[in-house]
């Protein structure tokens, strides 16, 4: 069981120094879990990512990302139709990356 850990920490080692997507998914851990919220559902706005990280992401922080992830071209901004004051952001464009890493993983929980 140890081993696969170890494989685990050598594999997030290896994407924080790379500098395509996956250094940026995995830049910190505030970074895994906007990528990971946002890719986990349809719609989220910054508000509903701001409700779910409540304790612990600052909304400065989330605001940050998403601004950074939107500027390199991981994440997407779109406005809603019916309510223009809604802004849903997507990362669709990372759906290979992001499975491939979880097929990685499980070949290593396997």
């Amino acid at each position: 069981m140890r081993n696969k850990f170890s494989k685990i920490a050598n594999d997030l080692v290896d994407h924080v120094n790379d500098s395509a997507e996956l250094s940026f998914i995995f830049k910190t851990k505030t970074h895994v879990i906007i990528i990971f919220y946002i890719y986990g559902n349809e719609k989220i706005t910054f508000e509903d990512l701001c409700k779910i990280c409540n304790s612990a992401v600052s909304r400065t922080t989330i605001q940050t990302i998403l601004s950074e992830g939107v500027k390199l071209g991981f994440l997407k901004k779109f406005v809603d139709k019916n309510d223009k004051r809604k802004k849903y952001f997507s990362c669709d464009q990372l759906k290979p990356i992001l499975e491939k890493w979880h097929n990685e993983q499980q070949k290593i929980f396997n």
